[in-house]
């Protein structure tokens, strides 16, 4: 790893850095699942005087400087670090990483999706990306909601809105990411329990695999078959 240019600072994560790493590139002109490289990193808090992490709340901030390995372009993240003062270096856990620039772009369903649901997602999504992850759980829950009744589901209760689809057909992979979206954001809501950063992110693609079942694929289907009649119907006419 590169000598960092804002100055060496402690860090109990130094013999196991995270040098590099399988990601997304979060540039939407790359945007594609390469290897990550990190190019620097520095603690940002608590501001670090000595060889010693001074530290009450037993956080430690980092700031790091990642790159993709295919266009090159940065990442800056900010990291959260338990500080377990006592424990050897590999106990140091990551308890959060959160992308600071180039600012996140929101989750967004295709417009093959209703727009309602559209909506609910992509602005569940800009609070997953600021962090707020109980209401990100909640606007997830919405979104799969007003996906069950788009579906035509009838019942009061999402759970027994999701049962009422099941029993009408409904893909059992879709059927689960509902439910699992129904205990994401009832919990968030009544249990007032927030949920991982990885947690929401895996709730939320569960959600975008839904789409792609119930919406997508069917809106392509439809496509692909209009398509072959308008070229059947000019080669008839065109004799």
């Amino acid at each position: 790893m590169a000598s960092s240019s804002f100055g060496r600072m402690p860090d109990p994560l130094q013999q196991r850095s995270f040098g590099r790493r399988r990601n997304v590139c979060p540039d939407p002109e790359c945007a594609v699942g390469v290897a990550m490289s990190l190019r620097d990193r520095r603690q940002v808090y608590p501001i670090a005087s000595s060889n010693l992490i001074v530290t009450t709340d037993g956080l430690v901030v980092y700031e790091e400087l990642w790159s993709c390995d295919l266009c090159d372009r940065a990442t800056v993240e900010l990291v959260g670090v338990m500080d377990q003062r006592g424990t050897s270096q590999e106990e140091a856990s990551v308890s959060w990483r959160r992308q600071v620039w180039p600012e996140p772009l929101p989750r967004n369903l295709s417009e093959d999706a209703p727009e309602l649901v559209r909506s609910l997602f992509t602005d569940a999504s800009k609070a997953e990306n600021a962090g707020s992850y109980r209401l990100a759980g909640v606007g997830y829950r919405a979104a799969v909601e007003e996906i069950c009744k788009d579906q035509g589901a009838t019942k009061y209760k999402l759970d027994d809105k999701i049962t009422e689809l099941a029993e009408r057909g409904l893909p059992q992979d879709v059927v689960d990411a509902m439910h699992a979206a129904r205990v994401v954001g009832n919990d968030s809501i009544h249990q007032n329990l927030e949920y991982a950063a990885a947690e929401i992110a895996d709730l939320a693609k569960l959600i975008e695999e839904a789409a792609l079942t119930l919406y997508v694929q069917p809106a392509e289907r439809r496509r692909m078959a209009q398509a072959r009649t308008a070229r059947s119907e000019a080669a008839r006419a065109s004799k």
